[in-house]
Order: structure tokens, then sequence, then C-alpha cells
């Protein structure tokens, strides 16, 4: 009888030290992993709008920011260029524009299921991203952050992988140990400033890959 209850005791301390062990949290880069970034889209769609050459585009390009920085909108600065110039655009241009913004800001839908099945059997899905602060504001007003929580963006903490501050970070705001971490992005310098500090980091390929790599895990059924 006392080896019996001896062998269950043994056997409920393996399995909590290995649920405990086991991964609370995934972590995504965004661009090349779960989105991307075609700014040739938009360069080739304001060319066509205003007979721009590139060179042109870039000039007037830096109106604009001048001019949001002022408080104008992304839009309103352009039909106000467009009216100025004397350049007849479309009656539902600003909705062509926008619709052309978010093709160049795309987001994978197997990514996006992946994740929405991490969070279905309880796994914390979060983001870090090193990222400018006009694509941060794209991604952010279509929706692709809304999954991800923390969304940790290098322009919003003043820091950038691979410094090892950002990981210290990310773990911080998780209030998880690094061996709890999953952590995925495309660059491998970025991968290995993770695991140096003990966080299950991984390089991304494709997004069969990773499922696999996440199933090794069994954090996906």
């Amino acid at each position: 009888m006392k080896k019996i209850l001896f062998s269950l005791m043994v056997s409920m301390t393996t399995l909590v030290a290995s649920l405990d062990a086991a991964p609370q949290a995934v972590v995504f880069d965004w661009g090349k992993v779960i989105g991307f970034e075609d700014r040739s889209v938009v360069v080739n769609f304001m060319c066509k709008s205003f007979n721009f050459s590139e060179a042109e585009f870039e000039a007037a390009n830096l109106e604009k920011r001048a001019a949001m920085k002022a408080g104008s909108s992304d839009s309103d600065f352009w039909l106000g260029f467009a009216k100025k110039k004397g350049i007849q655009l479309p009656k539902d241009w600003a909705e062509q524009y926008r619709a052309t913004l978010k093709k160049s800001v795309g987001a994978d839908p197997s990514m996006y299921l992946l994740v929405e099945e991490l969070k279905e059997d309880g796994i914390r899905v979060g983001m870090l991203s090193n990222i400018d602060d006009r694509y941060t504001k794209l991604i952010r007003d279509f929706g692709f952050y809304d999954p991800f929580e923390p969304c940790l963006l290098s322009c919003e903490m003043g820091l950038a992988k691979p410094d090892p501050k950002v990981y210290e970070l990310l773990l911080k705001t998780l209030n998880l140990p690094a061996k709890e971490v999953v952590f995925i992005d495309d660059k491998v310098e970025n991968v290995e400033a993770a695991q140096k500090i003990g966080i299950d980091a991984i390089v991304f390929t494709s997004s069969k890959q990773i499922r696999e790599e996440l199933s090794k895990r069994d954090l996906l059924k």
C-alpha cells in the first residue's frame, strides 16, 4: 500500500513539474511571420493617381509627413494636394487609397488561424516587433494587432531586437520565466538573442513548420 501511495505521489509530482515547465505563452514577430509591408504597392498607386515619377512622389511624401506632424490626416493631405495642383481624382479615391494601404500591409490568414487556436487552448499570445511609427498606425487601424496581448513594438518601447533588454521587458510584461515562453522570429540574430536568456525561440520559415514546432511542444492538438 505504501509503495502504491509513494508511486502515486511521484507521478503527481512529475505531472505538476511537467505542467509548470510547459510553455504558457507564444510570442510572434510581425514582418515576414504574421504579416508583411510592401511599400511598392502604395508608391505605384500614388504615381498612377497623381502622374508622379517615383522621385516626385518621394518629394510630395515628405510634405505629407510634415503635414501629418502638424495634425493633418494622410488622406486629407493628398486630397488637398490634388486640389492645389488641379488634379482630378475619382470620387471614391479616399476609399481606393485606404484599400491600397491595407493591401500594402497584409496579414497571413493561416497564421491568424494558428493564433486563434492557441488562444482557444488557453495559451497567451503576444507580439514583439521592430517597426516604425507609420506602419504601426496602419497595422493598428486595420485591427491586425488586436489578437496580441502584450503587443510590444520597438517604436513605442524605444528598444529594438536583438537588444537583450527587449526580451527582459517581454518576460517582465508577461510575468513568466523564460522557459515558459516560445518566441518566433524570421531573423536568426533575434532568435539567438532570445535563446541566450533562456527563451525557447524558433526561426520562422513557414506556417507549416511553426505548426510542427508548436505540436512538438504540445501546444497544438
